[in-house]
């Protein structure tokens, strides 16, 4: 045994390990969680209120318009990525302490998403143009719904990639204040609209309001962090489109998959309809706050971590948590499904069934969603592309046997959907490990 910066490190022959068990670097881990659960509670119960805002107040025709403008904002916002996420997890995970490399990481990923962000504004905005149509928008309310769409996905594309910077710096106050002001200055924006004039295409600006904030607070701290002025790299932009033509197929595919419910009742189903899933999928934000503990301190730890035990154990703490807390929401849409009906007004009490549902498909998505984002953020992704023909070949079946223009049918569609995607990120994760611990012991 040998003793390194007041540590214990057991030499096993293979590698050294320090034992970060010790009761100070556990302390430390539950004031920082619990810390930044307590302002993402926060944050989420005002996006609650503002969730919960437009579905009373919006008619189920205006807010079946927001579904569809949000859905397909986020659709964008997927192709644009494609991979680059990717190539800023695992190689910010290496150069984060150096700020010209970061920097050269950084411009390179906001370059390459600009070029991604035009292919897919050329092929998604028609859709989204049809979709609203089709649904009763007219053709000058269509316009300005998807004028703020595009908007808000210029700065959406930009605040996503500088938000790696205090992630992977660990700066959890400067998180913490960017979402706390997106989300009281789309609250406030609301409320004030609430007593002039509130619809979908006014419910859209103020989230691209809440967007613009985040954005210029965003540009002024990364300077801080970053060599700014660094130029691109042309090492780290053959990595990133190494991966992208790796990833695409699989972003093309995600994109359609996460929102495909919203499409198929959009399609099959009715106006309605539309407003009932998203009214439903409202209470799902509950998710957003483990969501963004992940997103902001687990995965960027996760990212950085190196050690073969460490990540392992790791992965299975967060996986687990995870999961309890999934079964827990399900419980509770389960024994008080009125009480949770009622946030969303009576023209949604009846959803009992259907809320169960959908909290079973959120939480599932959610859980295959977690092992896609720990697999991807150490670029365990190999064979990835093995998903796309396993859930098309599900999903075909499942056309055949449900009945997609209800609400229950596409939300059985959505749950049994993902056990394809599930069984292959079990399969990453097991490689990923393998080929590190070889790696290690060089075996």
């Amino acid at each position: 045994m040998k003793i390194r910066d007041r540590r214990f490190v057991f030499n096993t022959g293979r590698a050294a390990y320090p034992a970060e068990s010790s009761p100070p670097r556990v302390l430390y881990w539950g004031k920082t969680l619990s810390k930044f659960i307590s302002a993402q509670l926060i944050v989420q119960a005002i996006g609650v209120a503002s969730s919960i805002l437009l579905v009373r107040t919006l008619n189920q025709t205006e807010y079946a318009y927001f579904t569809i403008a949000f859905a397909m904002q986020s659709t964008m916002n997927i192709l644009a990525d494609a991979g680059i996420g990717i190539s800023l997890s695992s190689i910010g995970g290496r150069v984060w302490k150096n700020p010209h490399r970061f920097g050269q990481l950084i411009n390179t990923a906001l370059r390459l998403r600009r070029y991604l962000a035009a292919v897919a504004v050329v092929v998604v905005t028609p859709i989204l143009v049809w979709m609203l149509t089709s649904n009763g928008a007219s053709s000058v309310y269509t316009c300005v719904i998807t004028l703020a769409v595009l908007l808000s996905l210029n700065y959406q594309l930009s605040t996503g990639v500088l938000m790696n910077v205090p992630r992977l710096h660990s700066q959890i106050g400067r998180v913490q204040k960017l979402d706390l002001m997106g989300a009281v200055s789309r609250l406030a924006l609301l409320v004030a609209a609430y007593f002039i004039f509130l619809n979908a295409a006014v419910a859209t600006f103020a989230a691209l309001f809440a967007l613009l904030i985040q954005y210029f607070l965003l540009k002024r701290w990364v300077t801080d962090s970053v060599d700014v002025d660094a130029p691109v790299s042309e090492e780290d932009r053959a990595t990133m489109l190494g991966i992208v033509k790796s990833q695409a197929p699989n972003a093309v595919f995600y994109c359609v998959q996460g929102q495909l419910i919203v499409w198929l009742i959009s399609i099959f189903g009715s106006t309605r309809n539309v407003a009932e899933v998203g009214a439903l999928g409202r209470l799902g934000i509950i998710f957003s706050v483990i969501g963004a503990v992940m997103t902001s301190i687990v995965l960027p730890t996760f990212a950085r971590c190196q050690s073969p035990r460490q990540l392992q154990r790791r992965y299975w703490q967060i996986l687990i948590g995870y999961c309890l807390f999934g079964m827990m929401l399900v419980a509770l849409a389960t024994l008080f499904p009125d009480q949770l009906l009622w946030i969303l007004g009576s023209k949604y009490s009846h959803l009992r069934s259907e809320l169960v549902l959908m909290m079973l498909m959120t939480a599932s998505s959610s859980i295959v969603a977690t092992m896609w984002s720990l697999n991807s953020s150490k670029a365990w992704i190999k064979h990835s592309w093995l998903n796309i023909p396993g859930t098309l070949t599900i999903q075909v079946l499942l056309l055949l046997l449900l009945d997609i223009s209800t609400l229950d049918g596409v939300l059985w569609f959505g749950i049994l959907s993902v056990i394809p995607t599930f069984i292959l990120n079990a399969a990453l994760t097991y490689q990923g490990f393998s080929r590190r611990e070889r790696l290690v012991t060089g075996i």
